[in-house]
């Protein structure tokens, strides 16, 4: 099934803001079913695949997925986990339940994001750039 509307432009307006991060992009190819929110993305294809339940999820997932996007081979290493308590804050998720939701997931996304309280500059990433 296509995409909707509102996910196409979440994901180009989120690889635009990676890149202005000095990030390098490409854009992938978006696959879009219905289901529990969950996602995968396959750096052979560059291919995200989100399977979609309410909007909010939908939009971790994407985000989460476009984070692995643009760091292939370093699965859920610190660099992944700033990339993406980065987005989750640009973008506006409350983050309460982004840490619900990715705590449950990985540890690693809990010691990311105390260590994303502690930058001063806003939607800053500091590290492993033009991976």
């Amino acid at each position: 099934m296509l995409p909707p509307k509102w996910a196409q432009n979440l994901m180009l307006e989120a690889l635009i803001y990676l890149e202005s991060k000095g990030f390098k992009v490409s854009i992938p190819e978006l696959k879009w079913r219905h289901g529990f929110n969950s996602g995968s993305y396959c750096p052979q294809s560059n291919r995200i695949v989100v399977s979609a339940g309410k909007r909010q999820g939908a939009k971790l997932t994407l985000l989460h997925e476009i984070a692995h996007s643009v760091t292939p081979g370093s699965h859920h290493n610190d660099c992944f986990w700033d990339i993406t308590w980065d987005l989750y804050k640009y973008f506006k998720l409350p983050i309460r339940y982004c840490l619900k939701r990715e705590g449950n997931y990985r540890e690693g996304a809990i010691k990311a994001y105390k260590r994303s309280k502690h930058i001063n500059r806003p939607h800053s990433i500091e590290t492993n750039r033009d991976m």
